[in-house]
């Protein structure tokens, strides 16, 4: 199944990524009487919050490879607090029966960092797995242990 993910074309990936971030942002604007009454326990959107930003940084970790290019690691967890942060002060501007809540925002960030943190270990050790098989795979390239050399 991860091979298959990571088989996947990157204009493809940058279209799922925007996909995504488009229903995070109809469901963070979506005034709060068209929202379901779901509710089974305190915290309830918190985990809510810190889901969809998992999600969100997991997807952009995906698309832009940050297990191998490090770097991106850090930009994709900023963007995605700042754009927690955009959804917030939008709900605050609205008057939609939506307010601005710095938990949401702590919810929102954790699961980004979370999300970074999970996608980096899971695709490092496949990309490690598979760089290992490959290495094996093309057996004694070095030369040594050649009569000759």
């Amino acid at each position: 199944m991860i091979k298959f993910l990571f088989s996947i074309p990157q204009w493809l990936r940058l279209v799922v990524v925007l996909l995504y971030l488009s229903i995070v942002a109809k469901l963070s604007l979506m005034p709060s009487n068209q929202l379901p009454e779901l509710n089974p326990f305190d915290g309830f959107d918190k985990v809510v919050h810190g889901c969809m930003y998992f999600g969100l940084t997991v997807l952009a970790c995906w698309t832009f490879q940050a297990e191998v290019k490090r770097n991106w690691i850090l930009y994709i967890v900023v963007f995605a607090i700042f754009w927690g942060l955009l959804m917030e002060f939008s709900q605050l501007e609205m008057k939609a029966g939506r307010a601005f809540e710095w938990t949401d925002e702590l919810a929102n960030s954790v699961g980004a960092l979370l999300g970074a943190s999970i996608y980096v270990w899971i695709a490092g050790k496949y990309r490690r797995r598979e760089s290992a098989s490959r290495t094996r795979g093309r057996g004694d390239d070095s030369g040594r242990g050649r009569l000759g050399n």
